[in-house]
């Protein structure tokens, strides 16, 4: 499966859906500077980190046939702004992993906390039509348009019906005059907000003014089990 991030170094291929709409979660996330897929694999037995090929291919050799876990791959690895480093397992939440995954991820914590690693287990809906899922790839497309960015009249005209009483996603897009469609570029820039987990893209929803914040954006910590 293909997506396109650019903090993930452009189009990147991923092995199922769940570890796709994550990619273009920490896409947009506004804290994230840079993540990577599959980054390094974690040696269970000597505590380090392989991040090449071959030393993988070399403690593969080395351990096969070695009872118990050996090596752990995360599924992202992420850098913040803040300089908060993140090694990120992605799961659906119908199934959060088999016993011998627990043992492996405990093992590999200890690892990674040793490299000043933080380790996150992001939890996505299995469920096709959940609104996470629909939100996170409209958010997704609006960052692809550059073009559509909001100007200031927006922004003002935003605050000057939020102080007349819109509360929702079509009180907003009627007050605008804007089609539906434009909205999710209001919230990617902080000028709205919604509740992404809860609340699709849609003209009952509850909606507020953003004033800048980007808050809404942040959604590893809700996801993480």
């Amino acid at each position: 499966m293909l997506s396109y991030a650019e903090k993930g170094g452009g189009v990147r291929v991923f092995e199922n859906d769940a570890e796709r709409l994550v990619s273009k979660l920490l896409g947009i996330d506004p804290r994230v500077r840079r993540f990577q897929p599959q980054p390094f694999a974690v040696d269970l037995v000597e505590g380090r980190l392989l991040r090449t090929a071959e030393q993988r291919d070399v403690a593969r050799r080395q351990y096969a046939g070695r009872p118990g876990p050996a090596l752990y791959t995360p599924d992202f690895y992420a850098e913040f702004c803040s300089g908060r480093r993140l090694a990120l397992e992605v799961k659906l939440d119908r199934y959060l992993g088999a016993e011998p995954d627990h043992e492996r991820i405990e093992l590999a914590k200890k690892v990674l906390t040793n490299y000043g690693h933080e380790f996150v287990r992001v939890v996505m809906p299995a469920d096709l039509s959940h609104q996470l899922r629909s939100n996170i790839t409209l958010l997704h497309h609006a960052a692809l348009r550059a073009d559509l960015r909001p100007d200031d009249a927006a922004v003002a005209q935003i605050d000057t019906l939020a102080a007349q009483g819109a509360r929702t996603y079509g009180d907003f897009a009627n007050g605008l005059g804007v089609s539906v469609n434009l909205m999710p570029m209001l919230v990617l820039h902080g000028v709205l907000a919604i509740d992404l987990i809860s609340h699709r893209f849609e003209r009952r929803s509850p909606m507020t003014a953003a004033y800048g914040s980007l808050d809404h954006l942040e959604l590893m910590e809700r996801l993480a089990r």
